[in-house]
């Protein structure tokens, strides 16, 4: 049977009829198989056959590489065939034929053959950008030419080489618009991901709604593309949309390939990128003296005599030479990652399997770490020319396991401890490893107990899996109906157990140890956090064109549901070897309940597009959506959008312009919402109260009400502008987009103080207030260098946004024109930014320090210009304080670099951000005298460059002196790799690349904390650099990426 017989046979047969579990043995790999579908019609008269006449061809790319699965066709028969191994193709034609070449990322080409029986046909790269399809949500897809809203992408190929651990650190800097912001660098850390500085983005993997969570802890390596809906495009999505939306969809295999078999691996270290720099013993011991001598402290009062103070400057002994605590805790560690992926596909079906593993180690002495293992599983298959079905998997493990820690966070301590403990205390005491000594106020600061054997452990285990099924149906020519059902399944298991322990001194005259403090209250907790969401969606698609005109019209119904039933103990275990809990060691015991919410919502979107090269487009959509979270008074919301475009470089008069290949002006308008968290907060809640009623002889817990309910809740309104030109020129080598919006928000959910009574409570979530954002955005991608062996291509992104609370009250909810918010922690106990009506968010607002007074006290400028000496009293007065710039940056920027020579590549991205303040809260707490623990070198620094230094008389507090100027530049990621020429003939290696990659390489800023890439998790208190984060990490990795 010849390969035309073949194709023939595979498109016209029942292959449908064959069970699922035939279909999903194919997702195992042969050696050397192809994925063929070679088609000829089997009933073709034996009269044609004899006309017809065998043609041989091979297709090529640009480079002359010859072209594996380019799919050939008559064009406008089903007849073809694809080419193989070698780019080689046979195909019985007549003089008349037409071949039509195809193979993904390439431009389809149409071949006449008149009388050639012997052809080479080479494919050019699609670098048109306009062809590219974009998913937009709820599966609907459209081309980059027909879209009218400010939405962005990236494809797998522009995050695949990153070695981020997290599939939000694959995205910065890459996209205008999309701020980034490091979380730290503790084992598994995000990087916190905002749109358009509005907070954290809905996340939609694979059409199903999912959270920050889920997307983080994806393996990107899995990712296909990724499309941010930045303005009212998102309105699809109703309450959930109005921080915008991040759509991503994962890789699902190619019809027509054949099997491939792809790893990825690699293996580095990584090591703290800066850590503050404390006092060593000499320092510390020094300017506790000097601090001691300002507050007039004779020498029966001082700490240190002065017999001490000269041994400890002398440092001749073990005994005054001190400890660094810093080099004791924080070490390199190892970070390795390994993923194996299978796809392919027939003309039927396609597949892809994936499973990844990776484990990074904490830069702490004898920690854990993170470890994560994915697994991804995608599979298509048409059941016949009118039904398509497909399913997927995607399922993970995290685990987090370190020493137990009194407190949440498990790398509290290690942190805390560099500065808390005094460098004049050792580890042990008489350095004896069997007696560790106290080192610091607080006993659990010494970092020698922090090891499994002696502190306990944590243990924090997520298990999680995602299942979709989809559906698709050709009801009539151009309208399909389509169903997809989704279940979620996540269960977290956190035990947390600490062990008792002592603390020794040495009395080196007896020579024995004795104890000095002790733990004997331990902690333990367990928590079992159950989250299981059921997902649905329907929809009707109609696409078709008249002539001119095209139109495509979805209405769609979704579903959701969401149970969290929640379990947490606290018990005070009696033995450190018990791991089971016992009724009478519980102290606390909480039970959430179901937790259950449910959402629902009809949507309707309509797509016109004039003229058949795009000339006119026009997007409409409305979702009508229903949520338990809202009060009885306002279960649904209504959000339209609209859009429209004009593609100017395809106008009649533009034609004699040939340098200009795109222009095209948009415009839209949409409505969106956000949601409340809690699930009841619109309701009464009780809680086990302190009334008691009697029952069978006991006096039992009754219920009390926990909160105001209010039944007019309703979501944050965000009613968004749109105007963006997209361009590009000299043959899409030099191309770009600027998008300008303007944003507001109202009814801002807050909680507001309410009289009592008639209120139980004095507060309650309302909805009251407005907020105003601004800006635009800028991107520029270019090609600069194009030759034979040799290629640049970059990518700028420059994104800047201002905002303005325009109100804090309405006419139900009154409120001051003002507010405090954020704050530092003990004992500094005051706010450090205002909020106030006509102003921007993220203002620091408190006192302004100008130089330190010959007591070593700051000296404080008032708002009218009179300086004077600090006293307590200044801290809440407003006579006193003022504003002191703003802790969100003005400006966002992105640099990517991507070059290769022959079999070389180099690639580099770089971040910046400007514009903005940090409040160095280590300095605020640590560059101190008056504190009893280590402080930083630079306490011996005369502020502002003059005579004096602050005195102990000085306590810990928030003035400018601690703002620095936050702006920065950093390089990201560096990565070169060489690609092995792989010989054509070799059966069974396709392609190996090795590469070298280095994360967080440099950061030219002013400021001299430890990075200031800041978290910023609320814009209301902007820009405060915590005082005992996990350190930001450089690494250094070795990889290669196999494919067979």
């Amino acid at each position: 049977m010849s390969k035309e017989d073949k194709f023939n046979l595979l498109l016209h047969g029942n292959m449908w009829r064959i069970p699922l579990c035939i279909a999903a043995f194919t997702l195992f790999p042969k050696g050397n198989c192809y994925a063929e579908a070679n088609v000829m019609a089997v009933n073709t008269p034996v009269e044609t056959l004899q006309q017809q006449r065998t043609v041989r061809g091979i297709v090529v790319d640009e480079n002359g590489i010859p072209i594996i699965g380019a799919t050939i066709k008559i064009l406008g028969t089903t007849n073809g065939t694809i080419s193989d191994m070698d780019g080689k193709f046979e195909l019985n034609v007549d003089s008349k034929s037409v071949l039509e070449v195809s193979y993904i990322g390439y431009s389809t080409q149409k071949v006449k053959l008149n009388s050639s029986s012997s052809i080479q046909i080479t494919l050019k790269e699609e670098t048109e950008v306009l062809n590219e399809v974009v998913v937009t949500g709820f599966g609907m897809a459209q081309k980059k030419a027909t879209l009218t809203g400010a939405v962005s992408s990236v494809k797998s190929t522009d995050i695949e080489r990153s070695s981020a651990v997290t599939a939000s650190g694959a995205l910065v800097g890459k996209i205008a618009g999309l701020n980034s912001r490091q979380q730290g660098g503790a084992p598994g850390a995000t990087t916190a991901l905002q749109i358009r500085n509005m907070g954290t983005p809905l996340f939609v993997i694979d059409g199903v709604v999912s959270d920050e969570g889920q997307f983080n802890n994806m393996d990107f390596n899995d990712i296909e593309n990724i499309s941010i809906l930045k303005d009212a495009s998102a309105a699809l999505y109703g309450v959930r949309a109005a921080n915008g939306v991040i759509v991503v969809t994962t890789k699902k295999g190619q019809r027509n390939t054949r099997n491939t078999v792809s790893v990825d691996a690699y293996y580095g270290w990584q090591k703290n990128s800066k850590f503050v720099d404390p006092a060593d013993v000499k320092e510390y011991v020094h300017a506790y003296t000097t601090a001691e001598t300002f507050s007039g402290r004779t020498d029966g009062n001082r700490r240190y005599s002065r017999e001490e103070y000269d041994k400890w400057m002398a440092g001749a002994t073990p005994a005054y030479q001190g400890w660094d605590w810093g080099d004791y805790i924080w070490i390199s560690a190892p970070q390795y990652y390994i993923n194996t992926n299978f796809s392919g596909g027939t003309d039927k079906a396609n597949y892809y399997v994936a499973v990844s593993h990776i484990n990074q180690d904490a830069t702490i002495r004898n920690y854990g770490g993170f470890r994560r293992t994915n697994a991804q599983i995608n599979i298509e298959m048409n059941v016949n020319e009118k039904f398509k079905i497909g399913a997927s998997m995607n399922g993970r493990i995290e685990d987090r396991r370190h020493p137990g820690v009194p407190g949440v966070d498990d790398t509290w301590l290690p942190r805390f401890a560099t500065l808390k403990n005094q460098p004049t205390k050792r580890p042990f005491a008489n350095d004896n490893p069997n007696y560790p000594q106290k080192v610091s106020d607080q006993p659990e600061t010494n970092f020698a107990l922090l090891n499994y054997n002696t502190s306990g452990r944590v243990s924090d285990v997520w298990r999680v899996i995602q299942l979709n099924g989809n559906a698709e149906y050709e009801i009539l020519d151009g309208l399909k109906a389509k169903a997809m059902l989704g279940y979620y399944f996540g269960l977290q298991e956190l035990e947390n157990q600490e062990y008792k322990f002592n603390l020794y001194a040495y009395d080196e005259k007896t020579g024995e140890y004795y104890v000095t403090d002790r733990m004997t209250n331990p902690y333990r907790e367990r928590n079992r956090d159950r989250v299981e969401d059921l997902t649905s969606n329907i929809q009707l698609n109609y696409d078709k064109k008249f002539g001119k005109h095209a139109i495509n019209v979805v209405a769609g119904f979704e579903a959701t549901k969401r149970n969290r039933p929640k379990m947490w103990i606290h018990s005070t275990p009696t033995s450190d070897a018990m791991d089971l809990i016992r009724l009478n060691e519980i102290v606390e015991f909480n039970d959430t309940g179901k937790g259950t919410e449910a959402r629902m919502g009809y949507l309707a979107r309509v797509n016109y597009n004039y003229a058949y090269d795009n000339r006119y487009n026009l997007l409409v959509s409305v979702r009508r959506e229903g949520s338990s979270k809202f009060g009885d008074n306002n279960k649904w919301g209504t959000f339209p959008s609209a859009s429209l475009g004009w593609t100017i470089s395809n106008e009649e008069f533009m034609k004699g312009i040939t340098w200009l290949n795109n222009l095209k002006l948009r415009a839209g308008f949409g409505i969106t919402g956000v949601i409340p968290n809690d699930p009841y907060i619109s309701l009464t809640k009780y809680a086990y109260g302190s009334s008691y009623y009697y029952s069978d002889g006991k006096w039992l817990p009754g219920l009390s009400v926990s909160s105001n309910p209010n039944p007019d809740l309703r979501w944050e309104k965000s009613t968004e502008f749109n105007v963006g030109l997209d361009w590009s020129v000299l043959d899409n080598r030099l191309g770009g987009s600027i998008d300008v919006y303007n944003k507001k928000t109202t009814d801002l959910l807050f909680w507001y103080t309410v009289p009592t009574p008639p209120n139980l409570f004095n507060s309650t979530l309302a909805n009251a207030g407005s907020v105003r954002n601004q800006g635009i955005e800028v991107a520029v991608n270019a090609v600069p260098v194009r030759t034979k062996d040799f290629e640049w291509k970059t990518v700028v992104t420059v994104s800047a946004n201002k905002n303005k609370l325009l109100s804090l009250s309405n006419d139900m909810y009154e409120s001051n024109s003002f507010m405090d918010t954020g704050g530092l922690g003990e004992p500094i106990s005051i706010s450090t930014h205002r909020v106030e009506e006509g102003r921007a968010l993220g203002e620091f607002y408190g006192l302004k320090s100008v130089g330190v007074s010959e007591n070593g006290l700051f000296l404080i400028e008032k708002p009218d210009g009179e300086v004077v000496e600090f006293s307590n009293d200044q801290l809440k007065n407003d006579e006193y304080r003022q504003y002191l710039g703003s802790g969100l940056p003005k400006v966002y920027l992105g640099w990517t670099n991507n070059l290769s020579y022959k079999n070389w590549d180099l690639s580099m991205q770089f971040t910046s951000q400007l514009g903005f303040k940090i409040l160095n809260e280590p300095r605020a707490f640590y560059e101190n005298n008056s504190i009893a623990y280590n402080r930083l070198k630079s306490v011996e620094e005369a502020p502002y460059g003059g005579q004096y230094t602050l005195s102990s008389s000085q306590p810990q507090t928030f003035v400018s002196y601690y703002l620095e100027d936050g702006d920065f530049l950093k390089l990201t990621n560096l990565t070169i790799g060489y690609t092995f020429p792989i010989k054509k003939n070799n059966k069974y290696i396709k392609g190996v690349r090795a590469y070298l990659s280095g994360d967080n390489l440099f950061c030219i800023t002013g400021y001299s904390g430890l990075d200031p890439e800041l978290s910023n998790w609320y814009p209301t208190s902007a820009g405060i650099d915590a005082r005992d984060k996990y350190p930001s990490i450089r690494s250094f990795t070795f990889g290669l990426n196999l494919t067979f």
